[in-house]
């Protein structure tokens, strides 16, 4: 018969060369291996694993022979060898005399016990005999049935006669104990080839990892040229349960817990894992490096394996011992039923490949480098980043030099997550049973401060502390001034790092640093002190910083990411990276989160207003704007069709999800709008009882009156969900009243409430997995905030298979860019400009309230506040100085102010009276003066924020530069102080009596270009400078606005579709010089008659892409529109605005 050779190109043919040539080589390894370490060879021990598998049972030569699938002869040659050596013995059958079993020795079990403990073996022998190993394997099996096999591995058991034994060493923290790395050298470790678990059948896994005699791992293996790894997972699932379906009886390597920890199966390209097998249940996560940003395993230009990084790495002895020691932990989370029952899920966790990569990286480079340097781990959603952080803390605290000197004296971890808190202890607690070693600041269990807290844990020595961001600043002062830590090392793990800034240090510091850090203080100068206090803000060498983050931003890896070339410094050439990455992208097609795009449909109000009465004066435009688009958003129509689509969207497409367990997140724009939303879910549900089962809850901080809450029409719809008297409060514990209370993070996972209605709140950092639909009445400010919110539905669970993101307000091509920011992880094209600080300061000088005589005031009044402060004194005269130092600067500001607030009246009656009189000059005289007003006022508001912005600015570059400029130091506390005491321009009072809502409608938006082929955004640095070339605007009609706003495109377009479009046309207008040119140096009229008529149908046409209905309407419809739309462009680029309903 002739063997039929599939045919293969030559790269397979290599590669099946190659797997026969490892396959040869293999069992020659393995047994030079087992001969070094034990004087066997493979073949022996598969027969010793066999018998060991038995237990107490002897197994017929018989069966071994049948068992090992191997010659009869040479079964009987290998026992004798074994039997010579002790490791077995011979015992004639009872009912058969000619037959012969085979069992275990004493020698062949308790290898690892006298090695290492050879005096406690002893004892047992003497009180125990024969019956010792006996004894031991009842007691072991007892631990292993009550602790499970991790902790039975990691802490051993305690035996009558011997005390406590250990059962393996994990690795020794540093050289010094002699005795400790002998017993971490006595680790066995063993590959077991083809291993048979049952002892009366033909059940055998590939591959059986043990220690000690211990299962911890097994391995089913598959070729790609034959089988996937698809095949080895439902080999795992179909022919692997725990428990014999038939017999019942358990198999207890397979048994969580009790038996190995985790199963892996493995192709030559893709390697999947397990801790748990349930059969046609058993949910496999991947162990694969990815490739590029995305699953899977790179291809290996040496030839070897994509999946050798398995033996290569992780089955190294070191790694091994190190994964089962420091990595594998029980996860234990609060979970109820249908029923309400609360009960306690336990997950056991082995790391995945990314985990266990960074966590090695980071600290290997950490032992390498010492103290002082960024690490930025740039992890997905999904990542496991509560697991990370805890192995990177108990590694950290763990990490010493080889004389036994700590690197990092404590560990500061900086959240804002509740739930890290009680997780990281747990997993902490689990790896290493020490006590004391966390401890964590700002909890209600404490009488004492959070600084007296802090400092206390600090002084003690505890190894890790917990901390808020608002509490890490104490830290950070207690780390630069207290004298009996200046000399420890710390290393500080910030969770979502795009959400700290580490230079906003506590004000105390400001004045106390310089005068307690030096001997010599009473002989500096301000200068000096100045110069101290700056170069205190960069980070200190002694603190090293763990950043990790999902969704970075340009400062974030300005401060925490390392550039490309760590030995020179960041530059364009050399821009700043994150140290570890896992992509979006593979978290996506791992399956570790859910691609949330790919159910994310925007839609479009439309709205369209009338005003019933004659307008009177003119208004402020952007004041206008905004009231406008919060009058529509409260609107009690705009509300209730909301409420009525999301509910019907959510019956029909949601609710039966997850076997009924599927909830909603309704996104809103405010406090007042989560109130009227949550008045109008229940008031709808109440009228139709068939939504009965919707129950929902509100989320939001602080509380709001009836006057905060009203609307003026709530009167006009049918029914009083929306009356409230004007005194009424309104509070999310009295909203919520069944909730008790309690923390609404929790009650929302009771099966009953299924829609949770947020206004800034659990947006970012909430993990509800039963999530499943978002719908979004809110304009979401940036990428970074887009990706943490719409990330709350990426969270996975059983038959979780789809989303929903239903959006009625932001752009989709502004979404999809957010998204595509992160997808493959962030890049920069830029290094921060350091001289912003400088560009901005300039602006602010330009402005004349202040001169050099005020900052000197100043300074001098705050170095007097500083040494009194060092001496623990409050000098009250040098706080007055300080506040007297800006009291000119704020009377010129206010005063002017004032002044042009007069100016503006006046200009406005002027025209009022011109209008009245029909006198057209006087009109365009009055105009022209309020427009030299605003922008004047325009100029003065971009002053007061200016300074504001100068102290976060400089808090920032403080840290990438020592500046080396005493003088920015003081203008930093300077200009906060100046901020804070002038006045503001108040929002004008826009009276919208009389206006109506005449249409409204929703509807899906036209699908736009994805752009697939784009390459994806980069991050945007910090930039300087001021905005007071901005022109003011001209007050305007509220009918004139509604009216430009409502009928250029007819009464069909949602206004935010028109605000998009033109505004689109406006930037692509723009883009041209000529036209620019023309518009900046002549007339309106004379502008008209240029190249701007023809720029404007241009970008109509261009903007078809994305906007084909309006382009259209015009190009082709409405020819008598595009003529208005070039009047409002005009406008727009003269002023250098866009328009926008939400200023």
């Amino acid at each position: 018969m002739r063997l039929a050779v599939p045919r293969m190109n030559a790269e397979q043919a290599r590669a099946w060369v190659a797997l026969v040539a490892t396959a040869q080589l293999l069992p020659a390894a393995l047994d030079e291996q087992l001969t070094d370490d034990a004087g066997i060879i493979n073949f022996e021990y598969g027969i010793l694993s066999m018998l060991n598998v038995a237990g107490d049972q002897m197994m017929g030569m018989g069966e071994l022979v049948s068992a090992i699938a191997a010659p009869y002869p040479r079964v009987s040659k290998a026992v004798s060898r074994l039997e010579r050596r002790g490791f077995v013995e011979r015992v004639s059958c009872v009912d058969d005399g000619r037959a012969v079993n085979v069992r275990l020795t004493r020698a062949g079990r308790q290898a690892w016990l006298r090695a290492t403990q050879p005096q406690k073996w002893d004892r047992l022998h003497a009180m125990n005999g024969d019956k010792t190993l006996t004894v031991v394997m009842d007691r072991l099996e007892t631990a292993l049935e009550k602790q499970g096999m991790v902790q039975t591995l990691r802490r051993g058991f305690s035996i009558a006669g011997a005390g406590h034994l250990d059962l393996s060493e994990a690795a020794p923290e540093d050289q010094r104990n002699e005795k400790v790395l002998h017993r971490y050298a006595s680790n066995r470790l063993r590959v077991v080839p083809q291993l048979k678990y049952h002892p009366g059948r033909e059940l055998a896994i590939d591959l059986g990892l043990f220690l000690n005699g211990l299962p911890l791992a097994t391995v089913e293996l598959k070729t790609d040229f034959t089988q996937s790894v698809e095949h080895a997972k439902a080999q795992y699932r179909r022919d692997r349960p725990p428990v014999d379906p038939v017999t019942k009886r358990k198999h207890p390597l397979l048994t969580q817990h009790r038996g190995a920890v985790v199963h892996f199966a493995m192709s030559d390209s893709e390697i999947w894992m397990t801790t748990k097998l349930a059969g046609e249940d058993t949910f496999f996560l991947p162990f694969n490096k990815g490739d590029n940003g995305r699953a899977g395993n790179p291809a290996r230009a040496d030839g070897e394996y994509p999946v050798a990084y398995f033996w290569e790495e992780i089955c190294r002895p070191d790694a091994f011992l190190r994964i089962f020691h420091s990595f594998v932990y029980v996860e234990k989370k609060n979970v109820v039923d249908l029923k309400g029952n609360w009960s306690v899920k336990e997950t056991l966790i082995f790391p995945r490949f990314h985990q266990f990569d960074a966590v090695n990286k980071m600290i290997a480079d950490a032992k390498e480098k010492g103290p002082g340097h960024p690490y930025l781990c740039e992890h997905s959603a999904g990542s496991g980043k509560t697991s990370t952080i805890a192995w990177t803390a108990h590694d950290l605290v763990k990490l010493r030099r080889d004389d036994g000197t700590p690197i990092f004296d404590t560990v500061i971890i900086v959240t804002d997550r509740n739930v890290l808190d009680g997780q990281l202890q747990d997993a902490v607690q689990q790896i290493d049973h020490q006590k004391g070693l966390i401890a964590a600041i700002d909890r209600e269990t404490s009488s004492k401060s959070k600084s007296d807290q802090l400092s206390e844990a600090m002084l003690k020595g505890t190894p890790i502390i917990v901390v808020t961001i608002q509490t890490f600043p104490f830290a950070m002062e207690a780390i630069l001034t207290e004298t009996s830590l200046r000399d420890r090392n710390f290393a500080v793990i910030i969770d979502e790092a795009h959400n700290s800034q580490t230079g906003n240090t506590a004000s105390k510091l400001q004045a106390t640093l310089a005068l307690s850090a030096r001997k010599d203080a009473e002989e500096m100068t301000v200068e000096d002190i100045l110069l101290e206090i700056q170069r205190a803000r960069k980070r200190p060498s002694n603190v090293s910083h763990f950043a990790f983050t999902a969704t970075p931003k340009h400062s974030t890896m300005m401060l925490f990411g390392r550039p490309t070339d760590p030995t020179k410094p960041a530059s364009d050439d050399n821009l700043p990276v994150s140290f570890h990455k896992y992509e979006m992208r593979q978290a996506i097609e791992e399956g570790f989160i859910l691609d949330v795009l790919r159910g994310y449909v925007p839609y479009k109000t439309a709205f369209n207003l009338g005003q019933e009465i004659v307008d009177e004066k003119r208004v402020d435009g952007k004041a206008a704007k905004r009231a406008l688009a919060k009058w529509m958003t409260l609107h009690p129509t705009n509300v209730a069709q909301k409420v009525r689509f999301i509910i019907e969207h959510f019956s029909k497409n949601v609710a039966h999800l997850l076997d009924g367990k599927a909830k909603a997140m309704v996104v809103t724009s405010s406090r007042a709008s989560a109130v009227r939303y949550k008045r109008a879910f229940d008031a709808f549900i109440a009228a139709n009882p068939e939504y009965g089962h919707i129950r929902t809850l509100v989320a939001f901080s602080g509380k709001l009156t009836g006057r905060e809450v009203m609307h003026p029409n709530d009167d006009l719809l049918h029914g009083d969900a929306f009356v409230v008297e004007e005194d009424a409060e309104f509070t999310e514990a009295n909203m919520n009243p069944e909730a008790g209370g309690k923390d609404l993070r929790h009650v929302f996972d009771r099966p009953e409430y299924r829609v949770m209605l947020v206004a800034n709140k659990f947006q970012t950092g909430f993990d509800q997995p039963k999530l499943v639909a978002m719908y979004v009445d809110k304009k979401i400010a940036n990428a970074v905030e887009i990706v943490q919110t719409f990330s709350r539905l990426n969270r996975t669970f059983p038959g979780k298979d789809q989303t929903f993101i239903i959006d009625f307000v932001n752009d989709p091509d502004v979404v999809r860019a957010a998204f595509a920011q992160y997808d493959r992880g962030a890049r920069i094209e830029e290094v921060q400009d350091l001289n912003v600080i400088y560009d901005l300061k300039e602006f602010l000088d330009d402005q004349g309230i202040y001169d050099g005589t005020h900052i000197l005031d100043f300074q001098r009044a705050r170095f007097r506040t500083a040494a009194s402060a060092a001496t623990g004194n409050d000098d009250e005269a040098a706080h007055k100085a300080m506040y007297a130092a800006t009291q000119e600067p704020t009377d010129a500001y206010n005063r002017r102010l004032s002044e042009l607030r007069e100016r503006a009246a006046s200009a406005e009656d002027a025209w009022q009276r011109a209008k009245s009189a029909g006198n057209e000059d006087g009109m365009k005289r009055a105009d022209h003066e309020r427009e030299q007003v605003e922008t004047a006022i325009v100029s003065l508001t971009d002053f007061k924020s200016g300074l504001s912005r100068f102290g976060r600015l400089y808090a920032y570059i403080a840290q990438l530069v020592d500046l080396g400029d005493p003088d920015l130091e003081t203008f930093a506390a300077f200009s906060k102080l100046l901020a804070n005491r002038l006045d503001g321009v108040p929002a004008a009072e826009i009276d919208l009596h009389g206006i109506a809502l005449t249409g409204y409608d929703i509807a899906e938006r036209e699908p736009t270009s994805e752009g697939e082929d784009e390459e994806p955004p980069t991050l945007d640095p910090v930039k300087g400078g001021g905005g007071g070339s901005r022109p003011g605007a001209l007050p305007v009609y509220m009918q004139e606005l509604i009216e430009r706003l409502n009928s250029l495109f007819g009464e069909a377009t949602p206004l935010e579709d028109q605000v998009a479009f033109v505004n689109q046309v406006a930037a692509i207008t723009r883009e041209n010089p000529v036209v620019m040119a023309q518009i900046n140096k002549n007339s309106k009229d004379q502008a008209m008659k240029g190249n701007l008529p023809g720029a404007v149908q241009a970008a109509v046409v261009r903007a078809m892409s994305s906007h084909s209905t309006l382009a259209t309407l015009l190009l082709s419809r409405d020819r008598q529109a595009l003529p208005i739309l070039e009047g409002v462009i005009y406008e727009i680029l003269k002023r250098g605005e866009t328009l926008n309903l939400h200023d």
